[in-house]
């Protein structure tokens, strides 16, 4: 699903608008970029966007109305939801706005662990309900046995009576003791396979740990892409840049070589 949203510069509003489509594009990324920059926005790193508009595709995101974003989290986050599922969309939004979440570093977060919630938005098929919610528990994942003999109504009915549930535009949620992890920091993304690629590398300068998370770049990429990764992940130069193959999707013949 993509989104759009509408853009300016708060400090210079008779700059205009750019509206810009999320995710975006790969092949329309270096020209959204420069269309930023004529309105002197689009920073690698600052939040430097304020977004006058954006689309209801999300609803939930419609509380980032007048902030400020950084142009690369609101397309990582678009990503990362638009590889959800019906079930997933709804965890997203009820738990966002059971919790009130609004910060871009927060809301990406949360991308990872909003499954782990459970929110009945129809509560016809409590079969379904106590069902979804078992598999919310134990990491989407169960025994086909214990599945099948699962009472979903009773779960279901067992959960309703606990009376833990927040009443949201979405459905009744339950968070299940769901916490936020802090994957992402606000420099780096965590690894996330959206695109299609042929190779992964990651990036880091090379007095960085190496247990502190580096930048991901996936090849093909333009540039200025590679540029914007660098200076995200604070690389100044490539001879201060130490790299590692992550995955690759070369012919065999290829990646015999390395």
């Amino acid at each position: 699903m993509q989104s759009r949203a509408v853009l300016s510069n708060a400090q210079h509003p008779e700059y205009g608008v750019v509206t810009i489509p999320f995710p975006i594009p790969a092949e329309q990324y270096d020209e959204i970029i420069e269309m930023l920059g004529a309105l002197e926005i689009g920073d690698p790193l600052k939040r430097d966007c304020h977004v006058d508009n954006i689309s209801e595709d999300w609803p939930v995101l419609k509380r980032l109305e007048n902030a400020a974003v950084n142009v690369d989290e609101l397309d990582y986050l678009a990503k990362r939801l638009d590889s959800f599922s019906v079930g997933e969309d709804d965890q997203f939004q009820g738990m966002a706005a059971k919790l009130g979440i609004t910060d871009m570093t927060d809301l990406i977060n949360f991308t990872f662990c909003c499954q782990q919630a459970t929110v009945i938005a129809d509560f016809s098929d409590l079969d379904k309900v106590g069902h979804d919610h078992a598999m919310n528990l134990n990491g989407g994942a169960m025994a086909m046995d214990a599945y099948k003999n699962l009472d979903g109504r009773k779960a279901a009915l067992k959960l309703i009576k606990q009376e833990a549930g927040t009443i949201t535009p979405y459905g009744v949620v339950y968070d299940n003791g769901m916490k936020l992890e802090q994957l992402y920091t606000g420099q780096n993304f965590p690894a996330y396979f959206y695109d299609d690629f042929t190779l992964a590398l990651e990036i880091r300068p090379r007095n960085a740990p190496e247990e502190e998370p580096g930048a991901f770049l996936f090849l093909p990429m333009t540039q200025l892409q590679i540029d914007r990764a660098m200076q995200r992940s604070g690389i100044d130069s490539c001879e201060n840049m130490c790299m590692r193959f992550v995955e690759s999707r070369l012919p065999d013949e290829v990646d015999i070589v390395f």
